[in-house]
Parts: structure tokens; sequence; C-alpha cells
């Protein structure tokens, strides 16, 4: 596979890609700064293709992997991500996450954008995710259905902690101290389905269901990686207010998620590289080597 730089420049071979990244995390292209990746490295979707690992196409998604560091922590970030609404199974959705696994990632930061149920939440909110429903799962759409891989993980892998709580509250910590406070919300993220968004019937189940967002991914990838022993960090975007009201005639589109997305980029981008910087205060509490890659 030819690994090519930003500037289309190629590179000797995929030695140059930096062992065992630390952290993997998923954002749009437009939330990478190349500026503050040290060693930035480019793979084109066209070359991931080649080995069978074309990423989602959608608009917004770039579909492309960037490997680097930042503060001396090598990462991976995901430009894009496999969706189950595209037709993909959800083998292919997660495969990504056992490949960092494979490379020697600990650590996995997902994002995403979603709609907001929860009232109390606007367009704008940044949602740190405590837990997730897996609609899909229900149905019997799940991605640890079949024969298990023992490499990687247990047959009954246990969900309740999903979301590592360490994770968590240091991200709360670090958006406190850049006067983020005021737009960053917990809650609880539903994954359905899609494409279509959702009739306020069913907002309305999912409302009292207990969910405060609802989306179309990112479950299945961590439910893989937490299946994998890897630590997850979950931020979502609140994209839209989902409406629950049949005398609203607002009406959500892709071109408005993508705006409200735009709106919060560098905010975004200022906290995972904060969050990256010092994730060696969670290492510390749990006594443990992490080990750095990005993707979402």
């Amino acid at each position: 596979m030819l690994v090519q730089e930003k500037r289309n420049r190629p590179l000797q071979n995929r030695a140059i890609i930096p062992a065992e990244p630390h952290y993997a995390a998923g954002f749009r292209a437009k939330h990478i700064s190349s500026a503050k990746i040290q060693g930035y490295i480019y793979i084109s979707s066209h070359s991931l293709g080649s080995v069978g690992l074309s990423l989602c196409q959608i608009p917004g998604h770039e579909g492309c992997l960037v490997f680097g560091q930042i503060k001396g922590k090598s990462c991976v970030f995901m430009q894009g991500r496999f969706h189950l609404y595209e037709g993909y199974s959800l083998c292919k959705v997660t495969f990504p996450m056992r490949i960092f696994k494979l490379m020697g990632v600990e650590t996995i930061v997902v994002t995403n954008a979603s709609g907001g149920l929860c009232q109390d939440f606007k367009v704008g909110d940044i949602m740190v995710i405590k837990d997730h429903i897996n609609l899909p799962g229900f149905a019997g759409q799940h991605p640890l259905c079949g024969p298990n891989d023992e490499r990687f993980g247990i047959r009954f892998p246990c969900m309740s902690d999903a979301y590592s709580k360490d994770l968590r509250k240091l991200v709360l910590d670090i958006t406190a101290e850049l006067g983020y406070s005021n737009f960053v919300r917990e809650g609880v993220y539903c994954m359905v389905s899609g494409p279509n968004f959702e009739t306020i019937a069913e907002a309305r189940m999912l409302h009292i269901l207990g969910s405060d967002s609802v989306g179309m991914s990112t479950v299945p990838e961590v439910t893989v990686a937490k299946h994998c022993g890897l630590r997850v960090l979950g931020l979502s975007l609140i994209t839209n207010k989902v409406s629950l009201d049949y005398s609203r005639e607002e009406k959500v589109n892709h071109e408005e998620v993508l705006q409200i997305s735009k709106m919060r980029a560098e905010m975004l981008q200022n906290v995972l590289l904060t969050f990256i910087a010092r994730s060696h205060q969670v290492e510390t509490i749990n006594n443990s080597n992490c080990i750095y890659s990005n993707a979402v």
C-alpha cells in the first residue's frame, strides 16, 4: 500500500507509520489541523480501498486515515467511518477497531453528530457520552453475533462501563478549564440504523427510554472496542433538536448538521488536543501504560 503525505508526495514505505499509536480518534477532516500533528502522514481513501478499508464517502466524511504525534503521543485519526445505513455489515463497520487493537491502540475517542432529545440540550452543545442504547442490537443487528474470536475478548463482555468514567471526568475537567462548561453536557446516546431521521412517535419513544440524543453510528464501534479491552471516550455534538411536538414545523436536514459541526470544530479540536496531552493523568491513576490512537 502506498502511503502518501498530505502534499501527495510518496513516502518510502509503511515503516514510517508510528508503531503502536496510543490513541485512535474519529473526526471530520476539517476538524484536524495538520499544524497540530507532528509527522503528519495522510493515507488516502484510494489507498485504503486497495486493502479493503475504504471509509465512508458521506458528505463531511473524507474517508482517510491520518497518522502522527500530538504532544509526543502517537495517534491515528479516522476521517470518516462506515455506517450501517450504507449497506455495510456490522463486521465491516467495526473492522477498524480490531485493526487498531492489533496496532497497539489502548484508548479510542469516538465523536459524532446527534439530535438532541433532552429538552435541556441546545443546538451546539457537546455531550460527553456516559452510556448508550443499542437499538439495532435489540433487533439482532449486533457486531458481536457469530463465533467469538478469543484473541480479542470474551464471549459475554460487560457493557455497563463501556465509556471510561476516568476519561469522562478528565474531559469534563478540561472543558471547565477551557470555559466551555455552559455548553457541555453528559448524557445517554441512542443509536438507530437510519438513514431517515426519526418520526415524532419514534423520538418520543426514545426519550421515554432514557435517551438524551440520537444518531446513526458509534455504538457498534464502541461495543467492539470494549470487547477488545480498549478504553473509550465518546463526544457527541448536538447539531439539531429532535422534534417531540406535532405542532412544530421545523425539519432537520444534513446541511444543518454540517453547519453546526463546522461552528464547533475548533472547540472540539481544543478539547481533544488538551485531552491527549493530559491523558497521562488517568494513566497514572490506573497504573497503566496507555498507547494512543484516534477514530470516529
